[in-house]
């Protein structure tokens, strides 16, 4: 069933919303459940304390929006872009992003858990102080892609480009580095246990002062 594009609508149950594009909008508060929601934009506006499980999002793409405290379940993104906007404090469990492109935005003090992360190209996006458990970056291509005080857990990283990426103060928990270029990337102070390095040579980031093996 496909919806009607009606931002006043506030729960969407196995339905299809398409095609919509708001400007200074307030999107907040809206609860997605085995839905599917395509070519959806917004520019300079709120998309705060979403609900989805479930839920595939393709072509999301968000500009200038604080769309922070958001709790997804299951869902998958494929083809989002985001820019310039504040997601922070969300809550991700089971989800899967692919292709997703992202530059000058916040996904700061975030949780994620059991999360797949594929054939993104992220550029100054700041992952501050977030939780991963059980994740995995594939072919992942960062720029100045920072993560400083983030805890991984269990969590692999294949094949992933990250050039100067900012793991300062970061703690590793038995987590893993497949065929990783690490050109000019920081770990500073950081914190590993447990952690291995396969066909990825550590010596490439730029800092390494103060690391702790453990």
């Amino acid at each position: 069933m496909e919806a009607s594009p009606n931002q006043d609508r506030t729960l969407f149950l196995q339905e299809t919303v398409s095609g919509m594009s708001l400007t200074q909008a307030d999107f907040s508060h809206r609860h997605f459940i085995g839905s599917t929601v395509q070519s959806f934009t917004m520019r300079e506006g709120r998309c705060r304390y979403l609900r989805a499980q479930d839920t595939r999002f393709r072509k999301f793409s968000i500009d200038h929006v604080l769309g922070d405290q958001g709790y997804y379940q299951d869902c998958t993104w494929s083809g989002l872009e985001v820019s310039n906007s504040f997601l922070t404090g969300s809550h991700f469990s089971g989800c899967t992003f692919e292709a997703t492109k992202g530059t000058l935005c916040s996904f700061g003090l975030s949780a994620f858990s059991g999360c797949k992360l594929m054939e993104s190209r992220l550029s100054e996006v700041s992952f501050s102080g977030t939780l991963w458990q059980n994740c995995r970056f594939e072919q992942e291509d960062y720029f100045f892609v920072r993560f400083p005080s983030a805890v991984f857990l269990e969590t692999k990283f294949v094949g992933c480009r990250l050039q100067k990426a900012i793991f300062r103060a970061a703690t590793f928990i038995r987590c893993s580095f497949e065929k990783c270029t690490l050109n000019e990337s920081v770990f500073h102070k950081a914190r590993l246990i447990d952690t291995q390095w396969i066909d990825t040579d550590i010596k490439q980031a730029a800092n390494l002062d103060m690391i702790r093996y453990e």
